[in-house]
């Protein structure tokens, strides 16, 4: 199990330590609610045929006015996924993860390079591929 508060870097929130609240063998959930958003982050693994799919999600909920009636409120959700598949004998594999490490490196240079931050980002929101 990981620890409990969850850490994550300052960068993620203005929190640094998410609370678990629910722990299952296979599965934990944690959440923590900052400045009106609601943040949860699941961890969970499955196993089938020889592989283990390890999922790392992050979602963000909060509260916005409707921009089609300024009466009304409706719920803004943002969900972000990992998901490292893997064959099960490699599980210890000191060099899985190493190579784990630069694959999400990759994706995480690709949506930071340098100045284009908020470009990338915003692309990719956007639907562009």
């Amino acid at each position: 199990m990981l620890t409990d508060p969850l850490a994550i870097g300052a960068s993620f929130i203005t929190a640094a330590d998410i609370p678990a609240i629910s722990r299952e063998p296979n599965k934990s959930v944690y959440k923590l609610t900052v400045g009106g958003v609601d943040y949860k982050v699941t961890i969970s693994h499955a196993y089938a045929n020889s592989r283990r799919r390890s999922n790392v999600r992050l979602d963000a909920k909060t509260v916005a006015s409707n921009p089609f009636d300024s009466t009304t409120s409706v719920e803004d959700t943002t969900s972000i996924y990992l998901v490292i598949d893997r064959h099960e004998r490699l599980v210890s594999d000191a060099a899985v993860v190493s190579y784990v490490k630069e694959l999400l490196g990759g994706v995480l240079e690709f949506a930071t390079e340098a100045n284009s931050v908020t470009t990338r980002t915003a692309q990719i929101v956007a639907g562009e591929s």
